[in-house]
């Protein structure tokens, strides 16, 4: 501080407006004064924080006894209690966000139990079409055809299970021998490989009666043997040997690519000449020799010159047998509802097992009025109300011969008992909802005790200690509030990294500017002062 601090008698610096006046000689007495001043509120204020955070630690102890300190156990007083409250442990066990042993420490204030009914709706339905197959005819005799039924008017077997796959029935007596049009009922037809010429392009030359010598790769010259007769040894020859066989093959490769027009250079074949004297090729005149065709053709190899094919539809006999099929495809359709009123969502009641009562296929038609035995007439109605509906087909506007209709309905009503459970834990009151049938059992509620609550509570009551200020607290000390006199009389607050805010207190003595002299601009709050540096000029 004594370096920001410089004793000037012609200097001078206003805290209240941030100026500074020239002329004014300060008294060294003042200044020893108001240093006083500040490391008294500096050493009051720390010590303020010492007493309160001792305060805080002297009570932490005493918090953390009350918040460990667990609500008194209680005793079951019928064996449904019980039951009750180790299905709650149960709970309280697997769920880690619920509080610890809830069933041996809630008070039960009432129990009651109710049920509600899962209607299950299976409809299979079925889609007829009908298509027209032809086949080869094999000579056997067909007799007169039958009239022709819409597709629903057939009965046909039944099908088993609820997902049924694709199946196809052929209609009896219904068969029909017919020409084929394909062959125009000769049996017969142009072969397609020759387009009934009975002979095709020579594909080795192409047509040309000549190709390309394999021996010089069409250059007509070769290289000439090593000069004076210098013969190689036997692992040479055999390289060579096999160098000169995987270029043959490489190089037809791509002599079958270059024929197709695609131009591919073949890095292994080179030129002879590059690598010494040549001589004419032996076996080609000017790099061409006689191709085997003879006459650029070849005999065709399916029909073999014959120009004709059996037909593939009718196999040759010029006729066909014409039947029909009904094919029939299968969509499973599933429909549930809750009967009953809970306050658990319904798409947790359909994941639970509960006890299936009443199961059946549906033969005949139902009534409203008869229900089961063990079935309430409200789930009974509503389940033959969901069946009426699922068979009605009245679709405006469509064939009813294209339309899908229900062949098979499975029906199930399960009931799901539950019991609810009203308590009270922590000064608190809450309910539990227990559903499904016994060794199965599972939870629901809307609000339920937290497991940490308590710890919350704790750092509740530590964060209020930290922020109520002592009795007797000085002003400007951390957590009180200065009053508006003392503001006016010059107390500054500023804040340090991390600490708490000290007050500053200035000199409220401003000399009087001199005549014609100018004030210096207000420095910037956000330049030069900081809440660690506090500075005198």
């Amino acid at each position: 501080m004594g370096d920001e601090y410089r004793e000037n008698d012609n200097y001078n610096y206003d805290p209240h407006t941030h100026e500074q006046k020239d002329g004014f000689q300060g008294s060294s007495d003042d200044l020893d004064k108001r240093i006083e001043d500040i490391k008294r509120l500096v050493v009051q204020g720390a010590n303020e924080a010492q007493q309160r955070i001792k305060r805080v630690v002297d009570r932490a102890g005493g918090y953390w006894q009350q918040s460990q300190t667990a609500p008194m156990p209680h005793q079951p007083s019928s064996v449904e209690e019980h039951r009750i409250r180790q299905l709650a442990n149960m709970w309280s066990n697997q769920n880690w966000r619920v509080a610890r042993e809830l069933g041996t420490y809630m008070e039960v204030r009432s129990l009651r139990t109710d049920e509600v009914w899962e209607v299950t709706l299976e409809t299979r339905w079925e889609t007829r079409t009908m298509e027209i197959i032809n086949e080869p005819y094999q000579g056997r005799n067909v007799g007169m055809p039958r009239p022709l039924l819409p597709v629903w008017d057939y009965q046909l077997a039944d099908v088993v299970g609820l997902k049924a796959p694709l199946t196809r029935t052929r209609l009896n007596d219904l068969d029909e021998v017919v020409s084929c049009t394909n062959c125009n009922s000769t049996g017969h037809v142009l072969c397609s490989n020759c387009n009934g010429r009975g002979w095709i392009v020579c594909p080795e030359c192409k047509g040309r009666t000549k190709k390309r010598c394999t021996t010089c790769r069409g250059r007509g010259y070769i290289s000439d043997v090593a000069p004076g007769g210098e013969k190689k040894p036997f692992f040479q020859r055999q390289a060579d040997t096999l160098m000169r066989s995987v270029s043959g093959k490489f190089s037809d490769a791509l002599d079958g690519i270059r024929q197709q027009g695609v131009p591919v250079p073949n890095p292994m074949d080179t030129d002879p000449a590059s690598k010494g004297p040549v001589i004419p090729c032996p076996d080609c005149v000017k790099g061409e020799m006689p191709c085997t065709c003879g006459n650029g053709k070849r005999v065709c190899d399916v029909c073999e010159g014959a120009r004709m094919a059996l037909c593939n539809n009718c196999a040759g006999t010029g006729k066909l047998v014409r039947h029909r099929e009904i094919v029939r495809s299968f969509d499973l359709r599933t429909q549930a509802r809750i009967v009953g009123e809970s306050v658990i969502p319904s798409q947790y009641l359909e994941k639970s097992h509960g006890d299936l009562v009443y199961s059946a296929e549906i033969t005949e038609p139902l009534y409203a009025d008869a229900p089961p035995d063990e079935v309430p007439n409200d789930v009974w109605r509503s389940a033959v109300e969901m069946i009426n509906a699922e068979q009605r087909q009245d679709k405006p506007g469509i064939d009813p011969q294209t339309q899908s209709r229900p062949t098979l309905q499975v029906v199930e009503l399960v009931r799901i008992p539950y019991t609810v459970v009203d308590y009270h834990y922590a000064d608190q009151d809450y309910t539990l909802y227990i559903y499904d049938n016994e060794g199965s059992e599972k939870f629901y509620a809307d609000s339920y005790p937290v497991r940490w609550d308590r710890i919350d509570r704790l750092f509740k009551a530590i964060s209020n200690d930290l922020l109520t200020p002592a009795p007797g607290a000085a002003p400007g000390a951390p957590g009180t509030s200065t009053s508006s006199e003392e503001s006016n009389r010059g107390y500054k607050a500023e804040r340090t990294t991390g600490g708490y805010r000290v007050p500053i207190e200035f000199s409220p003595y401003e000399p009087e500017e001199e005549e014609g002299e100018k004030k210096p601009e207000k420095p910037d709050d956000n330049q030069g002062f900081n809440g660690n540096d506090y500075r005198y000029r």
